[in-house]
């Protein structure tokens, strides 16, 4: 049986294959709550960058079953096909693979960073609408409201406890009334509206990323450049310290080997006077002498002559106190038994 499609279905099959014939980065958007206006600036944002491909998921997944199809279910296409079409429940995915629900696909070779730029910047600060599945926690904070007496009753049924001051409602003390995932009610749309918190921001969520046969998480884009540069730098000054512990040489520890092992030729330069290639020993004695090494600038001479003009004084104390030899009687010669 063949199958006749209408020519809007034709070009939307042709342009999605360009797509994925031209870009080896996809990133899955959710686009629940993005108004039409979003997407505009989010098109114009990314020309030239990425391009930003909106339809049926069904039609979508046809389109990558084909051509994984056509290429034997081999390399890229079939990975692609095996993360968006295929049931991956047992891992903790969808039944029916990433490519389900309200989605849109984000088509680029751009850093990851640069697509996800644009998407922050064109986030728009929204009210609680009542039926609404809220992305946040929200708490009412405490203090002054502006609101009539009346209004106490909005408070009451969230169990919010308040007080009348100087005419007005005052919060006594903050209060979650939403939680991540709950469905906003009516009573505490209309109370946020009163109050004027705008507690949402929507915009293009990223759930999956698919990057040259791989499939990721969104959160793996938290995983900067930064981030993995202060790792690193810790692994090494982990793997440093235990080499040097252990007197196990690795190729961390090897620089501050040698240099230990430098200033140690170092030492024995200067207590020896003995010279070598690298380090001219007699004229750093002669510079230490004259209190004129590293740096000092003769500030290392008077502290060395104090000591020499110290030195006098522990003598004489030294003479001071040492005791007169006792004198010999003289017995004129007589013993003592004479």
């Amino acid at each position: 049986m063949v199958h006749e499609y209408s020519q809007k279905k034709v070009d939307y099959y042709e342009k999605m294959t360009s797509y994925l014939n031209k870009y080896k980065r996809l990133i899955f958007c959710d686009i629940d709550n993005v108004q039409s206006q979003q997407m505009h600036n989010i098109r114009r944002g990314l020309r030239g960058k990425a391009d930003v491909l909106l339809g049926k998921k069904t039609f979508m997944r046809r389109v990558i079953t084909k051509r994984a199809e056509a290429a034997n279910f081999k390399g890229v296409e079939n990975a692609l096909y095996q993360a968006t079409c295929i049931d991956n429940s047992a891992a903790g995915g969808s039944a029916k693979g990433a490519l389900v629900g309200n989605l849109g696909i984000i088509f680029t070779n751009e850093d990851f960073g640069v697509i996800t730029d644009v998407i922050k910047a064109n986030r728009i600060q929204a009210p609680a609408r009542a039926g609404a599945k809220s992305p946040v926690e929200v708490i009412v904070p405490a203090g002054y409201t502006g609101l009539e007496p009346s209004a106490t009753t909005f408070f009451q049924a969230l169990s919010i406890n308040t007080k009348i001051v100087k005419g007005t409602v005052e919060i006594v003390t903050e209060k979650k009334v939403l939680s991540a995932g709950d469905t906003v009610d009516m009573s505490t749309a209309t109370l946020l509206q009163k109050l004027n918190i705008k507690p949402f921001f929507y915009g293009l969520e990223i759930k999956y990323i698919f990057d040259n046969g791989a499939v990721f998480g969104a959160d793996i884009l938290e995983l900067t450049d930064d981030f993995f540069k202060e790792n690193l730098t810790t692994a090494i000054t982990n793997v440093t310290a235990i080499s040097l512990a252990t007197g196990t040489p690795t190729e961390a520890s090897y620089p501050h080997v040698l240099t230990q092992a430098f200033k140690n030729l170092l030492s024995i330069s200067i207590g020896t006077n003995f010279t070598f290639d690298e380090f001219n020993g007699k004229a750093i004695v002669e510079a230490v002498k004259s209190g004129k090494a590293l740096g000092g600038g003769g500030a290392a001479a008077p502290a060395a002559a104090a000591p020499k003009a110290a030195a006098p004084a522990p003598k004489a104390e030294a003479k001071k106190a040492k005791a007169p030899e006792p004198e010999e009687d003289d017995d004129m010669g007589l013993g003592l038994f004479d």
